[in-house]
This record gives C-alpha cells, sequence and structure tokens, in this order.
C-alpha cells in the first residue's frame, strides 16, 4: 500500500479518475471546558490530501498510520474518502508540523490545520456551515464525525 497526494485548489478537492479514496486523519479534542479543537491532517502545508488503495483495508490503513506517529481511534468509509479519527489523547503533535508553522502557499510539510471552535456556536446551524465553507475543507466535510 502507498500513498498519494491529490491537490486542493480552495475548496475545490480535484481528483484524478481512478479507484483511490482519500485518507483523512482528524480528531476532535472536547477536553476544554467551552472549546472545541479540531484538527485535519493535509499534505503540501494544506494544498493536497493523502489517498490510498480503494482496496486498503482498514488494518493495512491502521497499520500504515500507527507507524507513523498517528494512533487510531476509528475508521470510516463515504464513497471515495477514508476517514481516520485519530487518539488526540495520545498523539504527540510535537512530532508534527502544524500549518501555523509554514507558509501554507509554499512548504511542501504535511501539517495539521488545527481549529479552535467554542461549543456553544458549534450547535448553531448557520455557524457550522459556514465554518465548513470558510474553512477550505468543505468537500471533505461530510464524512467528520457529529460532535453532541
Amino acid at each position: 500500500m502507498r500513498i498519494r497526494y491529490y491537490a486542493l485548489r480552495w475548496s475545490k478537492l480535484i481528483l484524478r479518475l481512478c479507484i483511490d479514496m482519500l485518507l483523512i486523519p482528524f480528531f476532535w479534542d472536547t477536553r476544554q471546558p467551552g472549546w472545541i479543537k479540531f484538527g485535519v491532517f493535509l499534505c503540501s502545508a494544506g494544498r493536497e490530501i493523502w489517498s490510498v488503495d480503494d482496496n486498503s483495508t482498514d488494518d493495512e490503513i491502521t497499520n500504515l498510520l500507527t507507524e507513523n506517529g498517528f494512533p487510531v481511534s476509528n475508521i470510516s468509509r463515504e464513497n471515495t474518502a477514508t476517514f481516520v479519527e485519530i487518539d488526540y489523547k495520545n498523539i504527540n503533535l510535537d512530532d508534527f508540523y502544524l500549518w501555523s508553522d509554514v507558509d501554507p502557499k509554499t512548504s511542501e510539510h504535511d501539517v495539521w490545520r488545527i481549529y479552535s471552535i467554542p461549543k456553544s456556536l458549534w450547535s448553531c446551524k448557520v455557524f457550522k456551515e459556514n465554518f465548513w465553507k470558510t474553512s477550505d475543507i468543505l468537500p471533505i466535510s461530510s464524512g467528520f464525525s457529529e460532535l453532541e
């Protein structure tokens, strides 16, 4: 199994015609009172997304990510994407670049893009819709687990 990259163009996902699935590691952290921390792992400073062969098994994906420092909590699949929820309590973010550490226009580093969201706003449908639109990850947003 090998990982490939797909380019993102500001809110529009560019897909090649092949039998690959996007691979999207993410986490939710709700430990801080009043706040939700949402992180999504992106390539080339957020301009690309990983992909894997369509026939990759959950065990293969789990092994690949675990070997690279991503403690897997849950895997779900939706159409052309595999969403991998990462165990936020057990990941060492110091081992990774953050989006705020790099120049998103020129960097080739893979990064965690982390958003801090007030819990009070997350229950608002209008806020949620606008969040996905302005985050530049709208094309893949439907696969993320929903918070209570």
